[in-house]
C-alpha cells in the first residue's frame, strides 16, 4: 500500500495546481488530520478550476494512475466515514465539494418537480386555432414545423428547453409562445407577468433587440403585443444582489413573475442555475433558450448540455406525441417517425430541438462549416475548405497571413473610428459608433501570445497608430462585475471625447439593453481590457456580420470542436479563419468533457412504469 502525504505530494506535483487548490487541501488536512482526504480535496478543487463540477475517478488523470486513484479514494472514504461537516461528498466514482453537490442535487430536484407540473385545463380546440393562426402553413407536408412543435410542448409545461443552432428561430418561437400564453391568461381573467433575461449584458441586449423586432412582426391583437416586454436584463440584475452579496430573490423571496424566458442558457453555470431555479415561484413557467452544442459556461458545469443530454437524439413519449398532434394537426404517424421515444426519462418531454435554419441558404459555407465542426467531421471540413464558398476565407497560419489579417482588420475598424468627433460626441453618435463597431470582431481561442487576445489587440493598436492607454475610439470589455456602477463581466464600452464644463474629456460610452447610452469616467471602471479581439468564450451571446477566427500555433486543451462551432456560428454573413490544417483536425477530434452527475440524474430511468391515469411515465 502506498503511503500518501500531502506535503510530499505537493513537493512532487505542486506546480500543477493553483495556490487556492493547495490552501484548500491544507485546510482539509487541518480539519480531518488525514493526508488522503487532503490530497483528494486538492484534486477536487483542481477539477473545479477546470470547469468540472466533480472529480470523477473513473476518468484518466494526468498525475495518478487508475490503481493509485482507486487506492487513494478508498483510504480517503475510510477516513471520511460520510462526515457531513467535511466539505467533500463521495458518491460512486464522483467526489464533490459539498456545496456543488448541493447545487447539482437541487437543480435535478427542481427540474424534475417542474417536469411534473402540467397545465391540465387546456382548451385543445381553442389552442389549435391559435397555434395555426400563429404558424400559417409554410412547409410541405413532408416537413415538420419544429417551431410549432416547440410551442405546443412549452404551452403546457412549467419547464421547457428550446435548443437550436443559429437562425433556427428560437426568438420567433418564443415570441409566438408568449402570445399564446397571454391569450391563455386572458381566459383566466388576468395578464401574465413576463420577464426576459440572459447571462450577460451583451446577450441581454441581443435578446432585447430580437424580441422587439419579432414583436412588431407578430400578427396578433395590440393588447397581446403590449403584454410582451421588450427589455431583457442580465440574470444578476434579475435576481439582484443584496448588501451581504447574496441574491435578493431566492427560495424564501421568489421573483414576482408568471413566465421567465432565459436566452443563451448554455452560458449558465451550475451555481447560477441553482440560484435561478430557487428564485422561481412555484407556479412560474421557465423557458430556456440556447444552443446545446455551443461551449459550456466559463465556470463549473455544462448545464444546458446535461439537461438536453447533448450528443444523444431523444424524442417524446406516446402521450406527448398525441397532445402535439392535437395542438398542431401534424400527423401522428409523421411525429412518430421523427421524434418518438416511447420509453425514457420524463425530461425528454420538455426538451425541444429546432432543426431548420432560416438564416443560411443551402449554399452557405458558414452553415456547412458549422455542421462539420459540430459533427467533428474532418473529411467534410476538408471538402468545404477545397470548395468555393463566397462567405468563407481560409488563411494558413503564417506570419505574412497574420500581418495581412491585422492590416485588413485595422481597415475594417477604421470605419467606426471615422465616425468619432474630436471634441464632443452625442448619444446618437455613440449609438452609431457601437453599431458599426459591432459589425466585425476578431475571435481568439486563447488569451495570451501573438495569436491570442493580448497579442492581436496589441498588434491592432500599433497598426492603428495608438500608443497611449486611453484614446478616442478605444473599445473595452469589462472583466469584473461592479454592482455599484451596474457594469457586468462582458459589457462593452467605447471611449469617446465628451464636452464637459467647456472642456473635452474622455468618457467610456456603454450601450444599455434599452439602447440608452451611459457615460462613465475611465478611472471609475472596474477591471477591463481592450477588445478589438476577444476570446470565443467571451463572444457567446454575440453575433457579428463578419468574424475572423484565429487559432494558436500549437495544440491546447481549450481547442475543441465546441469552441470551433461556437466561433463559426458568431458570424452571420462572413467568416475568416486563420489556422493550420493539422490543428483544425486536432480540434475537430477533441470534445469538451466536463465531469458532472447532472446528466445521469436527469436521464437515468430506474423504473419507467406507464401510468394510464396521467398518460405519462412515472419516474418517482
Amino acid at each position: 500500500m502506498t503511503e500518501y502525504q500531502l506535503n510530499r505530494f505537493l513537493e512532487q506535483h505542486g506546480q500543477a495546481f493553483r495556490e487556492i487548490d493547495k490552501q484548500f487541501a491544507k485546510f482539509c488536512l487541518d480539519l480531518s488530520k488525514d493526508d488522503h482526504l487532503a490530497i483528494i480535496a486538492l484534486l477536487v478543487s483542481d477539477q473545479l478550476g477546470q470547469g468540472n463540477v466533480c472529480f470523477d475517478i473513473s476518468q484518466p488523470h494526468s498525475i495518478l494512475s487508475e490503481s493509485e486513484l482507486s487506492e487513494l479514494c478508498h483510504l480517503a472514504k475510510q477516513a471520511n466515514s460520510n462526515d457531513q461537516n467535511f466539505p467533500l461528498v463521495f458518491e460512486g466514482s464522483r467526489i464533490y465539494l459539498q456545496r456543488y453537490h448541493q447545487y447539482e442535487c437541487f437543480v435535478e430536484q427542481a427540474i424534475r418537480s417542474r417536469c411534473q407540473q402540467y397545465e391540465n385545463d387546456l382548451e385543445v380546440d381553442s389552442l389549435l386555432n391559435m397555434i395555426n393562426n400563429l404558424f400559417p402553413p409554410n412547409y410541405s407536408k413532408q416537413e415538420i414545423d419544429w417551431q410549432k412543435v416547440a410551442v405546443s410542448v412549452a404551452v403546457q409545461s412549467a419547464f421547457t428547453v428550446i435548443s437550436g443552432g443559429p437562425g433556427t428561430g428560437k426568438t420567433t418561437t418564443v415570441i409566438k409562445l408568449l402570445a399564446l400564453l397571454i391569450e391563455q391568461y386572458k381566459v383566466k381573467g388576468r395578464q401574465p407577468i413576463i420577464r426576459l433575461a440572459a447571462p450577460t449584458g451583451k446577450a441581454a441586449m441581443r435578446l432585447t433587440e430580437s424580441i422587439g423586432q419579432a414583436k412588431h412582426r407578430l400578427q396578433v391583437d395590440e393588447h397581446v403585443k403590449d403584454a410582451i416586454p421588450e427589455e431583457a436584463s442580465t440574470l444578476h440584475r434579475l435576481l439582484k444582489r443584496n448588501r451581504e452579496g447574496d441574491f435578493y430573490f431566492n427560495q424564501m423571496n421568489p421573483l414576482h413573475l408568471d413566465i421567465l424566458v432565459v436566452d443563451e442558457a448554455s452560458m449558465i453555470d451550475l451555481p447560477m442555475m441553482a440560484k435561478l431555479l430557487a428564485a422561481l415561484p412555484k407556479h412560474g413557467q421557465l423557458v430556456l433558450l440556447g444552443d446545446k452544442d455551443q461551449l459550456s459556461s466559463v465556470e463549473a458545469g455544462s448545464v444546458l448540455a446535461d439537461i438536453c443530454d447533448s450528443g444523444t437524439r431523444h424524442g417524446f413519449s406516446e402521450s406527448q406525441l398525441k397532445l402535439i398532434n392535437q395542438l398542431t394537426d401534424i400527423p401522428l404517424d409523421q411525429l412518430k417517425q421523427n421524434v418518438a421515444e416511447l420509453h425514457g426519462a420524463e425530461i425528454r418531454n420538455h426538451v425541444c430541438h429546432l432543426r431548420k435554419s432560416h438564416r443560411f441558404s443551402d449554399h452557405s459555407g458558414i452553415a456547412a462549416l458549422a455542421r462539420a465542426a459540430n459533427n467533428g467531421d474532418v473529411n467534410r471540413w476538408q471538402q468545404i475548405f477545397e470548395g468555393d464558398f463566397s462567405d468563407l476565407n481560409f488563411f494558413d497560419l503564417t506570419e505574412s497571413n497574420r500581418q495581412t489579417l491585422i492590416l485588413q482588420s485595422a481597415k475594417l475598424y477604421s470605419e467606426y473610428q471615422n465616425l468619432i468627433a474630436s471634441d464632443d460626441n452625442s448619444d446618437a453618435v455613440a449609438r452609431r459608433v457601437h453599431e458599426v463597431f459591432n459589425r466585425y470582431r476578431i475571435l481568439c481561442a486563447v488569451k495570451e501570445g501573438e495569436l491570442g487576445v493580448a497579442g492581436i489587440n496589441q498588434s491592432l493598436e500599433q497598426a492603428l497608430g495608438y500608443q497611449e492607454t486611453w484614446y478616442a475610439g478605444r473599445p473595452i470589455m469589462i472583466q469584473q462585475n461592479d454592482y455599484g456602477l451596474n457594469l457586468y463581466n462582458g459589457d462593452v464600452g467605447i471611449v469617446l471625447p465628451r464636452l464637459i464644463d467647456g472642456k473635452t474629456q474622455l468618457r467610456a460610452a456603454f450601450l444599455n439593453a434599452d439602447s440608452e447610452i451611459r457615460w462613465l469616467q475611465p478611472a471609475r471602471l472596474p477591471q477591463h481590457e481592450t477588445v478589438y479581439a476577444m476570446t470565443v468564450h467571451k463572444s457567446q451571446g454575440s453575433e457579428f456580420e463578419h468574424c475572423a477566427l484565429v487559432l494558436p500555433e500549437y495544440p491546447a486543451p481549450v481547442l475543441t470542436k465546441e469552441l470551433l462551432y461556437t466561433g463559426i456560428t458568431r458570424a452571420k454573413a462572413r467568416l475568416t479563419l486563420l489556422a493550420r490544417d493539422k490543428l483544425i483536425a486536432y480540434t475537430l477530434r477533441n470534445q469538451v468533457q466536463r465531469a458532472s452527475g447532472l446528466r445521469d440524474r436527469l436521464w437515468t430511468v430506474e423504473k419507467a412504469e406507464f401510468s394510464p391515469e396521467t398518460g405519462q411515465f412515472s419516474l418517482f
